[in-house]
């Protein structure tokens, strides 16, 4: 991979050479600022190339640091024994703790914990509070032709904007510029 990486950032650069090379003599032409840029590109595009040869070579060694540091056995995991085979142990407690007379807490309990004060903060203010329904949004005549912006018109109301022909937009200036002459219509035009 890493000969790969290399012979190829040497086309680049090879390529990006032979480009600017070709670019001499057209240089004052759209072909040879065209095979300047593509030139130049190749070059940086060779360049990169070789970074990530370079970059390829320098991981590979560290892999084979690493593989001679440690015997392939090593990096084997051992398998894990079967559950049936663990027994359960119960919680040890310490003896100070067995001292106390405490009983041993494994777990809070939130979730009941939480229900236990919504009861009690329920029952001080007075009692169930009942939700007002929320009115349903008024529908217009065709939902169809809502949008986030606002209403669209209706289908009547297209039907009568496209019967009535606009007026044909009036002349307001003309002048005349370069040796053309320009008019300027009410519509924008």
């Amino acid at each position: 991979m890493t000969i790969f990486t290399f012979a190829l950032g040497v086309l680049f650069v090879a390529a990006g050479l032979g480009g600017l090379a070709a670019s001499v003599n057209l240089l004052p032409t759209e072909i040879g600022l065209l095979y300047a840029g593509c030139g130049a590109l190749a070059i940086c595009a060779g360049g990169v190339m070789a970074a990530i040869g370079a970059l390829i070579h320098q991981l590979g060694a560290v892999k084979a640091a690493i593989e001679r540091a440690q015997p392939r056995e090593a990096w084997q995991i051992a398998a894990a024994p079967p559950l049936a085979d663990v027994a359960p142990r119960e919680p040890e407690l310490s003896p100070a703790f067995e001292e106390s007379g405490a009983p041993p807490v494994l777990a809070p309990e939130p979730r009941v914990a939480a229900a236990k004060d919504f009861e009690e903060s329920h029952a001080e203010a007075g009692g169930p509070v009942e939700a007002e329904p929320e009115p349903e949004p008024a529908q217009e005549e065709d939902a169809v032709n809502v949008n986030r912006a606002g209403r669209l018109p209706t289908m009547s109301e297209i039907e009568h904007a496209i019967a009535e022909p606009e007026p044909a937009p009036t002349l307001v200036g003309r002048y005349s510029a370069g040796g053309s002459n320009y008019m300027i219509f009410s519509d924008g035009s």
